[in-house]
């Protein structure tokens, strides 16, 4: 007996579909270097400088004889010491199109406003995720050329205490010995491998020791320097992990994670990045390549004005002519990394 089934019933039948009014992305889209360091004044060239200067040890309070006339030739040229540190002014574009028909074509999810527009929405996300990329690379600064774009110092360089010395990556950033001077300091980046908790007091304790700074901190840290900062609350014993902390289990929650770091120098926030020290040259030393999630990356940053970004142009959308063939746009910014003083930066690796 021959029977119509769900099985011989098929589309050429007239068999429907079931498409969901649902689109999700699957792709990281938080930005915390974006969305939480400061914005201080527009540049106006596409090279923005800043000055940097140092103090001289202090003096005893002994040192000056009663009853002796000054000798100025011990006076000294205090302005001597200054540097000029520079970022250069990066453009971040991103395009997209839409034909004519396929705008006018009904398509999933519903609310959109059609093809282009949910094209546009797309494009902003990634631009805001191109942005994230930049801040935090391990990208040199270069000069801008007729077949290629200038690129901005991102902090994996601005926190390298060796960025610039031969066969290291700044040497466009850090090209002088006055610049190298300025650099972060020794002992402020650790590898993840080594960071005991020992080591990051260490790290700490070496920025606070360069700069004088102790308040707060917020550290950008990838999955990796995660979980090993979370690992401070426990130690092995035969290979099973022994959970040593005090909290007040009445709602039968219990919380096995740090997000918050309260040391001698200071209280770190700790905060998740996906977009930390990536290339755009490739993978290269601790830095991966642009699509490679760096999972060993954290950059310790002080919780003030010191690094901020400045926006010649911020995130715009530019209409292109539409030539016949259908709206085409694309989304873009212009922007660079202000450092402030590099000797309060430190970085895990």
């Amino acid at each position: 007996m021959a029977i119509a089934t769900s099985y011989n019933v098929d589309a050429s039948k007239g068999a429907q579909t079931n498409l969901e009014s649902l689109l999700k992305t699957v792709e990281p889209t938080e930005t915390p270097l974006y969305s939480t360091l400061s914005q201080s004044a527009a540049p106006k060239a596409t090279l923005n400088e800043w000055l940097v200067d140092s103090l001289a040890d202090p003096a005893s309070a002994a040192s000056n004889i009663d009853g002796v006339d000054l000798d100025l030739s011990t006076a000294q040229n205090l302005i001597d010491s200054r540097a000029r540190l520079g970022n250069r002014l990066a453009t971040l574009r991103d395009y997209f199109s839409v034909s004519r028909q396929a705008e006018m074509v009904d398509v999933a999810p519903g609310g959109q406003g059609g093809l282009f527009n949910a094209s546009k929405a797309k494009s902003l996300i990634q631009l805001k995720r191109s942005i994230e990329v930049a801040i935090a690379s391990g990208n040199d600064q270069t000069v801008g050329s007729s077949s290629a774009g200038s690129t901005m110092c991102g902090l994996g360089v601005w926190s390298n205490p060796t960025a610039g010395d031969s066969g290291v990556t700044g040497g466009n950033t850090f090209d002088t010995s006055a610049k190298q001077a300025f650099r972060a300091v020794s002992g402020s980046r650790v590898s993840l491998g080594s960071l005991t908790e020992s080591a990051l007091r260490g790290l700490l304790q070496s920025v606070y020791t360069a700069s004088g700074a102790k308040g707060s901190y917020k550290l950008y840290a990838g999955p990796a320097v995660m979980n090993a900062i979370t690992d401070y609350t426990r130690a092995a014993v035969s290979n099973n992990p022994v959970y040593s902390f005090t909290q007040d289990l009445s709602g039968k929650t219990l919380v096995n994670s740090v997000l918050t770091y309260i040391s001698d120098f200071g209280e770190l926030q700790i905060l998740p990045d996906l977009f930390l020290g990536r290339n755009d040259s490739g993978a290269s030393g601790t830095d991966t390549a642009l699509g490679t999630v760096n999972t060993d990356r954290a950059y310790l940053i002080p919780d003030d004005d010191t690094v901020s970004l400045k926006f010649l142009e911020g995130i715009t959308v530019v209409d292109l002519p539409d030539n016949g063939a259908g709206k085409r746009s694309f989304t873009e910014a212009m922007c660079t990394l202000r450092v402030g003083n590099p000797r309060s930066l430190g970085s895990i690796v």
